[in-house]
């Protein structure tokens, strides 16, 4: 009875030691190619970013990119599975094989084995056997560690408040409207000024946008918490950076937040304000990375994602992500037109999408004129944009109405991103078109420096022309970032502030309404 009870409890502690390291390796692994996935398909992104999108982005990616959920499902989730099973049986077949050397398989007491060759297995036993799962999920741990910057993230923890001693809050500042134009906002995916360079790509793919005859910065650079999408949007149109607020708040706000920074206020805030009708037009899913919640919560007056745009449309008429860029601008073009007719002012904005990674999208409209690879995709959404502007300029919409191009941020991994890591500083594209002459007072500016300086631009005055964390570039008498402020904001501007999460509290004072 003794010895059944010893056989049974040794069967269980054997199970348990199996279970525990076929486990230990799934984590390993998972951590393993978890990091492969997120930089196969969105780059190098921070751990805020990561951070921020299983916060506010889950329910929207599920609904929007099935490509992206199955490759997930493939590559983070079916394959450590497979090389957990993989290492266990390897243990397995290295245990027998120990145990045929030692002369101890098939009940045989001795073999003729070199006694080099057996302490050898014995420490093979002891230094792989025992302990591979756990160098497996330390690797792992330190590998990913490494990809995403956790030093950084820890000093962003504890060093020194950047936000709150440079954040002006827009309630508190004068705005002035002398004949304001309206705005046509044009976010244009992972735009950027190296697409221009014949030496790297063979001709300038952005030369139709560049003849458009705007104004544009040389030096438009990207700060950390602007770097995908929404933190774009937010960035440029509030003057703040997007970080995952979870994480320093002990209350339930970072669990279930239900408004986007209800206490920021923002371009379509103001100008709601000023009698604007502000509409948003973007051929993704809203709820993906909480980008209709964004515009709901910033007075724009109408929102159209992928669901409300789709119309007849059937899924093979669309990419993971919803529209192509050509169906999505006839839609544009039809809004403009009902909105310039209504004589109220009005901002619209809308995002593209063809451009994006990992592998771009072919329009119908691109695949007619020969389109075969990404390059072939930026040229394609560069003319496309193009020939709206044109359409304004044709509508005679120009005389009553700026538009500002911009990169939403600079491109992630796509076909040729490894062309693009060769660039030694890369800049965001960027064009700001009027009948009237604009005198810019630098070059270089950040996502925040759009914030007022799109107000100034459709004719605001800018008190002081600062506005959240950005300086008007066409200000003539405004303040001027310091020399040093990209280097600050690249080292301390995700650095925790109190400031930046009462942005993200519930709604204290009137000042918005």
């Amino acid at each position: 009875m003794i010895h059944r009870f010893r056989q049974l409890h040794q069967k269980h502690r054997l199970t348990v030691s199996r279970v525990t390291r076929f486990t230990t390796y799934l984590l390993g692994f998972f951590l393993l190619c978890l990091v492969y996935w997120i930089n196969d398909n969105f780059g190098e992104p921070s751990l805020e970013q990561i951070l921020y999108h299983l916060q506010f982005g889950a329910e929207g990616l599920v609904d929007t990119d099935t490509g992206i959920v199955k490759s997930f499902v493939k590559y983070s989730l079916l394959l450590p599975m497979l090389l957990a099973f993989v290492a266990v049986f390897l243990e397995k077949l290295m245990r027998r094989a120990r145990r045929y050397a030692l002369g101890l398989a098939l009940g045989v007491d001795e073999a003729p084995v070199n006694k080099a060759m057996g302490n050898l297995f014995k420490v093979l036993d002891w230094i792989i056997g025992h302990r591979a799962p756990l160098y497996v999920l330390l690797g792992s741990i330190i590998y990913f560690c490494i990809q995403f910057s956790i030093t950084a993230f820890i000093h962003n923890q504890f060093g020194k408040d950047y936000f709150s001693q440079h954040y002006i809050y827009p309630a508190k500042v004068a705005l002035t409207a002398k004949q304001p134009k309206n705005l046509v906002l044009i976010y244009v995916e992972s735009m950027e000024n190296s697409y221009r360079d014949p030496k790297l790509f063979g001709k300038n793919l952005l030369a139709s946008m560049d003849k458009l005859g705007g104004i544009s910065f040389s030096s438009y650079r990207q700060v950390p918490g602007t770097g995908w999408t929404i933190a774009g949007i937010t960035a440029t149109q509030c003057g703040v950076p997007l970080k995952s607020v979870s994480l320093y708040d002990g209350n339930d706000q970072g669990q279930n937040i239900k408004s986007f920074l209800p206490n920021a206020v923002c371009l379509g805030d103001i100008l709601n304000r000023f009698g604007y009708r502000n509409v948003y037009m973007g051929g993704d899913a809203l709820p993906f990375s909480g980008k209709g919640k964004f515009f709901r919560d910033h007075h724009y007056d109408e929102i159209y994602g992928r669901e409300e745009l789709k119309g007849t449309l059937t899924d093979a008429q669309m990419n993971y992500w919803g529209l192509y860029d050509d169906d999505l601008l006839v839609k544009v073009k039809a809004k403009l037109k009902q909105l310039h007719d209504s004589g109220q002012p009005f901002n619209l904005t809308f995002t593209t999408i063809d451009t994006h990674g990992p592998d771009g999208h072919y329009s119908n409209l691109c695949k007619q004129h020969g389109v075969k690879d990404f390059n072939g995709i930026v040229e394609c959404t560069s003319n496309q944009v193009a020939e709206f502007v044109r359409f304004i300029k044709k509508s005679g919409y120009l005389k009553d109405t700026n538009i500002v191009i911009q990169g939403d941020h600079l491109a992630m991994e796509n076909p040729v991103y490894d062309t693009l890591k060769k660039v030694p500083e890369r800049h965001i594209f960027n064009e700001m078109i009027s009948t009237k002459r604009f005198v810019k007072n630098r070059e270089t500016i950040v996502h925040f420096d759009m914030y007022p300086t799109i107000l100034e631009f459709l004719g605001f005055e800018v008190e002081g022309g600062r506005l959240g964390l950005g300086y008007s570039a066409i200000s003539k008498d405004g303040a001027l970032p310091s020399p040093n402020e990209y280097e600050d904001m690249t080292s301390d501007l995700l650095n925790k502030s109190d400031e930046y999460l009462d942005l993200w509290a519930k709604p204290v004072s009137p000042e918005k309404q």
